[in-house]
């Protein structure tokens, strides 16, 4: 029987008289890569935020990895890139990683310069995060969504602003994690190309719900 990593039943989620879902329900089983596209506003990263529990739906339940969320958990063993990374602009990027690393204490200094290197920054620079570029930006947060080994991967847009060459390195580097560390992905995005890459399954949000797109 397939494990499952995401589901949801019953799931309502409005604001004022916007209704982005209603009773949806929603599985996603071990092993996956899961992809939801959806037009701009229609409730994709709500929807993420639920699964992460920064959200909490009006109606329904949540469970991530045998979990349910009550309000304000976040789950475990998730790695995680939203519009919202709270890095400090006045640390380097390697500072700002050893800080969220020395909270759990699951990887060191040298596995946080292992994966800083992993995608392409320089744990030794001495560049503060505020003056980083947009795409030495969303690189880190794809450091910090992966260096904790987690089980799933709950990721809003990971390739903005990355340029062609490293996308399709992002993109090998996220399917070795997914094939070679059985890490199971949902994700959005506006590339449609990699989405058909790395994708398994894909949805759309609409109908206040989620439909198979593919």
């Amino acid at each position: 029987m397939d494990k499952k990593v995401i589901e949801i039943t019953g799931l309502s989620k409005k604001y004022n008289n916007n209704i982005l879902f209603e009773n949806m329900g929603f599985t996603m089983n071990q092993g996956e890569v899961v992809g939801v596209i959806g037009e701009n506003g229609a409730g994709k990263s709500v929807f993420l935020k639920m699964i992460c529990g920064l959200i909490a739906p009006n109606n329904g339940t949540v469970n991530v990895l045998g979990e349910e969320l009550a309000s304000g958990d976040f789950p475990k063993d998730i790695g995680v890139i939203l519009d919202c990374a709270g890095f400090l602009p006045g640390e380097t990027g390697f500072k700002n990683l050893m800080i969220l690393a020395n909270i759990r204490k699951k990887i060191n200094r040298e596995g946080v310069k292992k994966v800083m290197r992993r995608v392409g920054l320089d744990p030794e620079s001495r560049v503060k995060f505020g003056k980083y570029s947009l795409g030495m930006k969303q690189r880190l947060a794809i450091a910090q969504a992966i260096m904790e080994n987690p089980k799933l991967l709950i990721l809003d847009e990971p390739f903005n602003a990355i340029d062609t060459e490293t996308l399709s390195d992002f993109t090998e580097m996220f399917k070795d994690l997914n094939e070679k560390e059985d890490v199971s992905i949902i994700m959005t995005s506006h590339h449609a190309e990699e989405i058909e890459r790395l994708c398994t399954k894909v949805y759309r949000v609409e109908n206040r719900g989620l439909v198979v797109y593919r």
